[in-house]
């Protein structure tokens, strides 16, 4: 299973890590992964000069915005599941 974390903290929710969140869990479901992939919010990723934060099996991507979800889905979530 792949971990997906996005952060909902202060900064990140301001540059809309709310709205990646929401994207990403669109794309999983559309992609029928959702028994493959764990997505969950986190407060804080320590990142937050970076935001919004996604952290994908453990290592963290940042300005990771609603605009850029899908293709950051494809490159590093998709291919870790297929």
């Amino acid at each position: 299973m792949v971990s997906v974390k996005c952060c909902v903290g202060s900064s990140c929710h301001i540059r809309g890590g709310a709205k990646t969140l929401k994207a990403l869990n669109t794309l999983i479901a559309e992609n029928n992964l959702t028994g493959k992939v764990d997505l969950a919010a986190d407060l804080c990723l320590d990142n937050c000069i970076q935001a919004p934060n996604v952290v994908v099996d453990g290592e963290v991507f940042g300005g990771i915005t609603p605009d850029k979800a899908e293709a950051f889905f494809a490159e590093h979530i998709l291919k870790r599941v297929k």
